[in-house]
């Protein structure tokens, strides 16, 4: 069996079926490449290629592995981090911000790994870097999850109340901090970003070089699409893993409601890990091109010329390498003198500034205005977010189809215009519950008006001066509307009932009882509202991306389409995706009314915010972002119209 595949160019029919694109080694020609075996388009290990193994050599199974690739990693970057934020930061004392740049590390990794992924993916085995890349992004995610192993079983107090008695029966444990966990996730995120680079580069153009050029935009468009499925599993098994205790083989009484529950954030990562991993090996089977490959690559050059770069050469000119250092920065200084372009990379990254923070923080913010646990508040956005992206997305490009020969000015112009009407989308979040009312942070006591925002023991509060409360333990009691940190603070004195009732309160007024748990309103109506304005909201945000791309692509001359996205590519990671989960992290802390205390006695994570003051501030940061975004699309129209103004009169001069 091994025989038939020793000697691949003696096989005619297999000669004819295979091909590759003349981009990877453009100084080879294809009789050269022919008689190395270069178009060998046999799945295999080595020299074994079973009949059998051939089943894969097409490209349909071709796409359905790339999308695997793709599914798990917009589940792990998109949903699965975003879900577990809130989880990560109250299991190991994180800040919202220190949190933010966990997240980011994802982009950073990224722009790390394009360089070496886009040169090698492009000039060697584009499957194996696939592989490689596929084996890495497992690697990265299961070294997120390791400080789930690494920090011992999550320390919670579940059947003792913290009640107040004179003299204190617990001996704090400082133990290791655990913010030594915390390189562990920016390690473990930045791997998945190096691992994920590929999938854009390598993996699209190795479906362009698979398939005819006249289907090759339909398989590059199922692609682009079964990329919604990814972030749509992560929110969706990420709230069903956050509904399971952190410590699965745990038996614990709490229930998710509770402030001191923490769901599983962690098996999310394990399991894209796992699979990853597994599913690596399969593009190890891929040769180097598939079959069909050599008539496709023929069919290319006689459409277009051959390209490099975005730079167009003769058929006989063969670039080197050293050309290309030489001359790329004086095209991308030529692409950034283009200020219609400028002004559209600097809307678009400033809209991904806003987006990035949005996407990373939202789950969390509808946790905080609507008292409600992470996995619901997971569930939700993953319902409302993903279909309302899908068809954004789709009602742009369909928008577009409508108007085949529409102009650069027009289109700058439905780019404004779709954009000013995301105006209206920010101060939906106004819409909210009522604020929680906490004793001593934001609400008074009786007879005393001491407030802390970190320490309970700051507190100078006559109700409750002679109890020993402890100010790390968070054990929420409700009573009459008012939220109090602990039965201790509250001076309950002991626990009248075992459904979590406190009677005999000191600091209650008319012997009124105390509930376990925050005081919470029902808000299903207006979480409903809001979720239905916001569906609205993110499908008109969404309707513009396939506007933004024409727009560029259509903005720049042909030559320099693929260095024009790059560069946009870039700035938008750079200034966009990276710094807003930064921004928007600061602002969450910024609004931060009370945070824990560790036993160590150092500031953890926070544990109520001002939801008045933070939905002002996310509203705010938003349309400030919108403003901006909406501004420089409006300069991009203008330079277009002052750059076809000037052409016209040279045209004018020459006649």
């Amino acid at each position: 069996m091994n025989d038939i595949n020793l000697e691949p160019s003696s096989d005619k029919a297999n000669d004819k079926s295979n091909a590759n694109s003349t981009t990877d080694h453009p100084s080879v020609s294809n009789e050269e490449k022919e008689q190395s075996g270069y178009y060998d388009g046999k799945c295999g290990i080595y020299k074994c290629s079973p009949k059998w193994f051939q089943i894969f050599n097409s490209p349909i199974v071709l796409l359905i592995s790339l999308s695997c690739f793709l599914v798990l990693e917009g589940s792990v970057a998109t949903g699965f981090i975003a879900v577990a934020l809130s989880s990560i930061e109250r299991r190991y004392n994180f800040s919202s911000s220190l949190a933010a740049f966990a997240v980011v590390s994802y982009e950073l990794g990224v722009i790390l790994g394009l360089p070496f992924t886009s040169y090698i993916g492009g000039r060697s085995h584009k499957p194996r870097v696939l592989g490689i890349s596929l084996f890495i992004l497992g690697v990265g995610s299961l070294i997120f999850a390791s400080p789930q192993y690494f920090s011992g079983a999550y320390s919670f107090n579940s059947t003792t109340a913290d009640i107040c008695t004179n003299s204190s029966m617990f001996q704090p444990n400082c133990g290791s901090p655990l913010i030594y966990f915390y390189p562990l996730f920016v390690l473990g995120n930045l791997i998945i970003g190096i691992g994920s680079s590929s999938l854009f580069t390598v993996g699209i153009g190795f479906i362009d070089d698979s398939t005819h050029p006249r289907y090759s935009s339909i398989y590059l468009s199922v692609f682009q699409m079964v990329g919604i499925i990814g972030p749509a599993l992560g929110f969706g098994l990420g709230g069903l893993f956050l509904s399971i205790f952190v410590d699965p083989f745990t038996p614990t009484t709490l229930s998710s409601s509770d402030p001191q529950f923490v769901g599983g954030w962690w098996i999310g990562f394990v399991l894209t890990g796992v699979l990853s991993i597994l599913l690596s090996f399969q593009f190890f089977l891929y040769p180097r091109r598939l079959k069909g490959s050599k008539e496709y690559d023929e069919l290319r050059k006689e459409q277009q010329p051959i390209q490099n770069q975005g730079v167009a050469f003769d058929k006989d000119h063969n670039i080197t390498i050293l050309t290309l250092i030489k001359e790329y920065p004086f095209y991308v200084i030529r692409i950034l003198k283009n200020l219609t372009f400028l002004f559209i990379t600097i809307g678009i990254a400033i809209g991904a500034f806003v987006v990035g923070g949005l996407v990373a923080f939202m789950a969390k913010y509808m946790e905080i205005q609507f008292s409600l646990s992470p996995s619901i508040a997971s569930y939700i956005i993953g319902a409302t977010i993903i279909p309302a992206t899908s068809i954004g997305i789709f009602l742009g490009g369909i928008t577009l189809f409508f108007f085949k020969k529409i102009t650069v000015e027009k289109l700058a112009l439905m780019v404004l215009i779709l954009s000013l009407v995301e105006v209206f989308t920010p101060p939906i979040l106004l819409i909210s519950c009522a604020k929680p009312r906490i004793a001593g942070v934001n609400v008074n006591y009786e007879n005393s008006t001491s407030r802390t925002n970190f320490r309970v023991r700051e507190l100078n509060v006559s109700c409750f001066s002679n109890c020993e409360c402890r100010s790390n333990f968070f054990q929420p009691v409700c009573s009459e509307g008012v939220t109090y940190f602990s039965p201790c603070v509250a001076g309950c004195p002991k626990q009248a009932k075992s459904n979590g009732t406190f009677a005999r309160c000191s600091c209650l007024a008319n012997g009124s009882l105390a509930t376990d748990g925050k005081c919470t309103d029902d808000c299903t109506v207006t979480i409903v509202i809001v979720c239905l304005l916001l569906f609205i909201g993110i499908v008109l945000l969404f309707s513009n991306n396939i506007p933004f791309l024409k727009l560029t692509l259509r903005s720049v001359a042909d030559k320099d389409r693929t260095v024009a996205l790059g560069i946009q590519s870039l700035i938008v990671r750079i200034f966009g995706n990276m710094p807003g989960p930064l921004a928007l992290g600061g602002i969450f802390d910024l609004n931060c009314i009370l945070w824990q205390e560790t036993a160590c006695g150092t500031r953890g994570a926070c544990l109520e915010y001002n939801t008045d003051s933070l939905r002002y501030s996310v509203v705010a940061f938003l349309l400030a972002g919108v403003v901006l975004n909406n501004l420089f699309f409006l300069l991009a129209w203008i330079s277009w119209k002052y750059r076809k103004i000037e052409e016209d009169n040279e045209n004018t001069n020459e006649k």
